[in-house]
């Protein structure tokens, strides 16, 4: 079937192209240069008229909605114009509500995907931050009594200890030598033949100096 002297959209058909089957020089209306189109193509109606007259309506389009954009606020962000990323992407320049100039892609202006220069997600990240040391913070300030942290003074006995027991060490003499930690202070309790009297004199020492802390801790 011939097509000649039909018109498709902007197309007007002129003549078979030669040497070329299925194709046909064809007319652009909007522009009025010639081209050779696929017969399929005027049919189904996929190519309304030559790439360069259908670039020059998208370019328009965007054109429209890019100034559209201009002055739309987006959470915290407020179009001021657009220009290209170095991937020749169209990006959207906007002025951040702290004060801060940035550039956003049009799908994460309009999705929300993006709602700040990044402001809005340190502000989150302090506010996480706050809300699980604070509670610590706290219990820290509780815990100090005297010039010590309570949980110090039930701590265990530190692997470097050769006798197993908190607060006792052996001399060279081989005697016990029993002492407690307070308020980075060292008070000497006593020396001993045995390490049962020193572990005594130990126990001693943490009810007189530890007891009252550690009932103050509980009071508040």
């Amino acid at each position: 079937m011939d097509l000649t002297g039909q018109t498709f959209n902007f197309w007007k058909v002129l003549k078979p192209t030669d040497n070329k089957k299925y194709y046909y020089d064809c007319e652009c209306l909007k522009c009025h240069r010639i081209y050779s189109v696929y017969q399929n193509t005027l049919k189904n109606g996929n190519g309304k008229m030559c790439r360069a007259c259908a670039g020059k309506i998208q370019s328009k389009r965007q054109q429209r909605v890019h100034e559209e954009l201009i002055g739309k606020s987006f959470s915290r962000l407020t179009v001021t114009g657009w220009t290209t990323d170095n991937k020749n992407r169209t990006v959207y320049t906007c002025t951040c509500s702290c004060g801060n100039q940035t550039t956003v892609g049009y799908t994460d202006l309009v999705t929300g995907h993006k709602t700040s220069c990044g402001c809005f997600k340190a502000e989150k990240s302090r506010e996480s931050i706050y809300q699980t040391y604070e509670p610590l913070q706290k219990e820290k300030e509780k815990a100090y009594i005297e010039g010590s942290f309570v949980h110090a003074l039930n701590a265990k006995t530190p692997k470097s200890n050769k006798t197993g027991v908190k607060g006792v060490s052996k001399t060279k003499e081989g005697k016990y030598r029993a002492y407690i930690n307070l308020a980075r202070k060292q008070y000497h309790l006593g020396m001993f033949d045995t390490l049962d009297e020193a572990k005594k004199a130990r126990e001693a020492g943490e009810e007189k100096y530890y007891r009252p802390i550690l009932e103050e801790y509980k009071r508040k």
